[in-house]
């Protein structure tokens, strides 16, 4: 009789502790068998209502950047030259794209086009640009003048284009020795010349054509100091002592 209740006891706590272990939460197990570094997620979970907020910031984003240049642009075609000073804020590309425009609308025009230029060079943190300098070149050298050479040289230096102001330096060299510039002497072109070349940048003096222009500078510092040298003597020869 004994035995018969030791038996009935022990069935029923073996019945008992199955019945434990089928109720046991299984998230243990179930992390087990997840992919290293992967923990269980909710729908819900910070980390994926994160990136849609990320997400819906960067097209914010995109989408004033693009009203931005829109605005830009629409000034530009009016010819407002204000533009160029918020355009400054953006990207170099937008920048040199919308003082392009400007250039553009200026046409056949120099003496829009000088204004252009002053509203630049009278603006510190303005730069110019390889096609405005050009303009600018072109114009001069089909009525050389001395009053403008100052602009030119400089808004050749703001270019940032060593090839450019290599350019100038070289067109108001041929003006003076073929007597188109004799109201400015060797020493303020000179004065110019070097004066004007440290308004490059840093990247542009140090460039292949950077190297080419010290070389041009070079040569024509000898070259106007022989020139100077030759008048003291012929005006010495004038006037013996």
């Amino acid at each position: 009789m004994s035995a018969i209740l030791i038996i009935s006891v022990f069935l029923i706590f073996v019945a008992t502790l199955a019945v434990l272990r089928t109720k046991r939460s299984p998230s243990n197990e179930e992390t087990e068998y997840l992919p290293p570094g992967l923990r269980p997620r909710g729908l819900f979970d910070d980390r994926a209502v994160g990136s849609l907020g990320e997400g819906s910031e960067d097209e914010s984003e995109r989408r004033a950047s693009e009203e931005f240049e829109r605005g830009l642009l629409s000034r530009a075609a009016l010819g407002d030259f204000e533009v160029l000073k918020d355009a400054h804020a953006g990207s170099a590309e937008l920048y040199r794209h919308i003082l392009d425009i400007l250039v553009e609308r200026c046409g056949e025009s120099a003496d829009e086009l000088r204004t252009l230029a002053d509203f630049i060079t009278q603006n510190d943190e303005l730069r110019a640009s390889h096609t405005l300098a050009a303009r600018l070149l072109e114009d001069w050298e089909r009525n050389p003048s001395r009053a403008y050479v100052p602009q030119l040289l400089r808004v050749a230096a703001l270019s940032d284009d060593a090839a450019m102001f290599e350019r100038a330096v070289s067109s108001l060299m041929r003006a003076q020795s073929d007597g188109r510039l004799t109201d400015m002497s060797a020493e303020e072109l000179r004065s110019l010349f070097e004066g004007e070349y440290w308004l490059l940048s840093s990247e542009a003096k140090r460039s292949g054509a950077g190297f080419l222009l010290r070389q041009r500078l070079a040569h024509v510092r000898r070259e106007l100091s022989a020139a100077r040298a030759a008048r003291v003597n012929n005006t010495q020869g004038r006037h013996p002592s």
